[in-house]
């Protein structure tokens, strides 16, 4: 059964002291989205290329959160359409995420992102994670400027290397 904003206001209007009080609570509780519904953030020339890094780490640092793999799709996001070819489908993306090589930025605890080149079109980062068992890896992440489609001239992920160092704890 559905009841509109409208017919809950009125029986609060007619209502007094707690019982209004308790009304108001119920419409705002019902009425708002849930404070854990987070929608994938989505490529735009805005957004800068460090920032690209950062979305798609935070993502990972909780990749269960708000869903399973979320902080996957996230990232599968920002994949550069030319890595998309050869990392895709997401499905494929997801299994390679959680295989040897990269399974370390899964919820990891930490993440500092330091630029290396900065060009107009190309830009590289050293990228030094926690893992979630307290060791250090580096990356080396490349994001390039998108040339057409429907994210021309936005920035996105186009390449992440394997591990390049790995130091048993910290």
């Amino acid at each position: 059964m559905y009841i509109g904003i409208s017919s809950l206001m009125s029986l609060v209007i007619r209502r007094s002291g707690m019982q209004k009080l308790s009304l108001i609570i119920l419409i705002i509780f019902f009425s708002s989205k849930p404070a854990f519904t987070q929608e994938i953030l989505m490529p735009d020339p805005s957004i800068s290329p460090k920032r690209v890094i950062e979305i798609q780490l935070r993502a990972l640092k909780q990749n269960d959160i708000p869903y399973p793999d979320f902080g996957i799709k996230q990232t599968w996001a920002f994949a550069h359409p030319k890595n998309r070819l050869i990392t895709g489908p997401l499905e494929r993306f997801a299994i390679m995420l959680k295989g040897p090589n990269y399974q370390l930025m899964l919820n990891h605890s930490q993440h500092t992102i330091k630029p290396v080149v900065l060009a107009e079109d190309y830009a590289l980062f050293n990228v030094m994670i926690i893992t979630a068992t307290k060791h250090k890896a580096s990356f080396q992440w490349e994001v390039s400027i998108v040339k057409s489609g429907n994210y021309r001239g936005s920035w996105m992920t186009s390449a992440v290397s394997p591990p390049m160092q790995f130091k048993d704890t910290i």
